[in-house]
């Protein structure tokens, strides 16, 4: 056998040089393996969380739906009964001054009713 350069006579010596590579190599691969197993793991889990809050979400978005519906109807509501308030307030003020007109007609007449009576004593 020839000597070539970086490499060492000793066929034993080269067997557990090569052995001990290997076992280097195979722990390597363990751990590359372990790592992406852990990976794979953590990758489902944010999967499933982020399912999660999608499906929040969703709820969220069909609660916020309902709400602004309400809401909606509630301002409706709202307006019809300022609507309402404003005409009975209407009335109440043109009934008030019919009020004060017959108030002040029966003023007038009971004035000339005692006028006649005085006239008519």
């Amino acid at each position: 056998m020839t000597d070539k350069p970086g490499m060492t006579t000793g066929g034993g010596d080269d067997a557990g040089s090569i052995m001990a590579l290997l076992e280097r190599v195979a722990g390597l691969m363990d751990s590359v393996q372990v790592t992406q197993q852990r990976m794979e793991e953590r990758q489902l889990e944010l999967e499933s969380t982020v399912k999660t809050i999608q499906a929040d979400v969703v709820k969220l978005t069909n609660e916020h739906a309902n709400t602004s519906s309400t809401v909606d109807r509630l301002l409706e509501k709202t307006r019809k009964v300022s609507r309402h308030i404003k005409d009975v307030r209407v009335r109440v003020e043109n009934q008030n001054i019919r009020v004060k007109k017959v108030e002040a007609t029966q003023g007038d007449l009971l004035a000339k009713n005692k006028f006649r009576v005085v006239i008519y004593q």
